[in-house]
């Protein structure tokens, strides 16, 4: 973004006294900085609502902490069965003998 120097700011200002003349250039000077104070405010509000909506994100991506899971009885929880034998693929599968 280019910068703006005091050579610049004088001229300007030169030419908006030619324009406008000495009566209107305090109005116009107000109006443009209520204007650029406007601007200022939207664009601080914008990168708020940007931001905290990354802040969002960030939490949805984390897992949910929570407390320790609540069981019932131990007559109600499911049985963990173990995995079935792995067999090689030219051995054919032998039940288990029974006990």
């Amino acid at each position: 973004m280019p910068q703006i120097g005091p050579l610049e700011v004088l001229v300007v200002g030169a030419i908006a006294l030619i324009v406008f003349g000495p009566q209107r250039l305090p109005e116009i000077a107000r109006t443009v900085g209520r204007a650029l104070g406007q601007l200022r405010q939207m664009a601080a509000e914008v990168r708020t609502e940007f931001e905290s909506g990354m802040d969002l994100d960030d939490v949805a991506d984390e897992p949910e902490e929570t407390g320790p899971e609540e069981t019932g009885p131990e007559e109600t929880r499911p049985e963990a069965t173990p995995p079935p034998e792995a067999t090689k693929p030219d051995e054919p599968a032998t039940p288990p003998e029974p006990e």
